[in-house]
């Protein structure tokens, strides 16, 4: 009697979330479709879409069985990528925003990568800006000055700035599973940030440029990093989150540094809303303020005399800020 043949599983997987993309979601498709390597498998993971997405991504599913759909309820971009990374099958995992798309040889010069180190590590290449109205793409990778090979005290550079796009890296699948490194689904930006932050702690980060193998990361109106109030708020609560974790003095004056400016820039952004004569949303941005960073140079400014004139407003928040940082350099 002949024994059941058991599928051999995909090298790499391939998650991608959609939420009401379905005009991009074919291209994110065929450039996977289109790498030259085959063994991979293709999650799409519809986070509650309401447009055609579903039909959409089932016409690929009913013609290519590596590529597999499933549906959720809308819970955020990072539900669906932790979705996406329990269903997973493959040895390594790469993350692609529904907008986004891979050159060909992506998954196999990173792949082909990993295997060969044969240790616990990520891989990235090259990473390309690119944009809906004629732009030129912009190569986004050399404002980052990465150089080939290992990256040496990643940790401290991804603290000082997030320099990663969550399609550039690939990842092994086992060591993320091993140390429980899944998106945190209280951010509703950075995630993939605080991810990176977490993975390179567990595993070496690899440089590996190579032509036609790069990431391809669309911006236009829509992208979450045009709201700079969301992205910022996401930003401070990264590094509230990771602030009693760091040992180094170095990585601890870096991260308060960024805090105070975060905090600094979401107050301006206030000042703003209050000169536009937006009262109520100046109000509700400043109760979501203090609930992420409950401290008194932000609490003190919670007077009704300053809200009401907001030009005061600014020139108080840069006078407490000032004056606070002076203070702290004469200790």
């Amino acid at each position: 009697m002949n024994q059941p043949i058991t599928p051999t599983p995909p090298l790499v997987t391939v998650i991608i979330p959609a939420y009401n993309y379905a005009l991009y979601l074919p291209q994110a498709i065929e450039s996977v479709k289109n790498q030259t390597l085959n063994n991979w498998e293709c999650i799409i993971v519809d986070d509650g879409s309401t447009d055609n997405t579903k039909d959409i991504a089932q016409k690929y599913t009913n013609t290519d069985n590596r590529i597999k759909y499933h549906y959720k309820n809308n819970g955020g971009l990072s539900s669906a990528r932790n979705l996406g990374l329990k269903l997973s099958q493959g040895k390594y995992v790469l993350f692609l925003d529904a907008d986004d798309y891979i050159q060909k040889q992506n998954i196999q010069h990173l792949s082909s990568f990993l295997e060969q180190k044969n240790e616990d590590c990520a891989v990235f290449g090259m990473f390309y800006k690119f944009f809906d109205d004629n732009t030129p793409n912009h190569p986004w990778y050399n404002d980052f000055n990465y150089q080939t090979g290992l990256q040496q005290d990643f940790f401290q550079r991804l603290l000082n700035q997030n320099s990663l796009p969550p399609c550039a890296p690939m990842s092994p699948l086992n060591i993320i599973k091993k140390h429980n490194i899944y998106f945190d689904e209280n951010l509703t930006s950075y995630e993939d940030w605080d991810f990176w932050l977490r993975l390179c702690k567990k595993c070496n980060f690899y440089y590996q440029p190579a032509d036609n193998a790069a990431a391809m990361v669309r911006f236009h109106s829509g992208s979450m990093s045009t709201n700079t109030w969301r992205m910022e708020t996401n930003q401070l609560k990264v590094r509230l989150k990771i602030k009693n974790t760091l040992t180094q003095k170095s990585d601890i004056y870096t991260n308060n540094n960024k805090i105070e400016s975060s905090a600094k820039t979401l107050l301006y952004n206030i000042a703003d809303t209050l000169q536009q004569g937006q009262k109520k949303l100046a109000d509700q941005k400043f109760q979501q303020l203090t609930e992420i960073y409950n401290t008194k140079k932000i609490t003190i400014l919670n007077k009704n005399f300053l809200k009401n004139n907001p030009s005061l407003f600014r020139r108080t928040v840069w006078i407490i800020w000032e004056r606070i940082k002076n203070i702290i350099k004469k200790k």
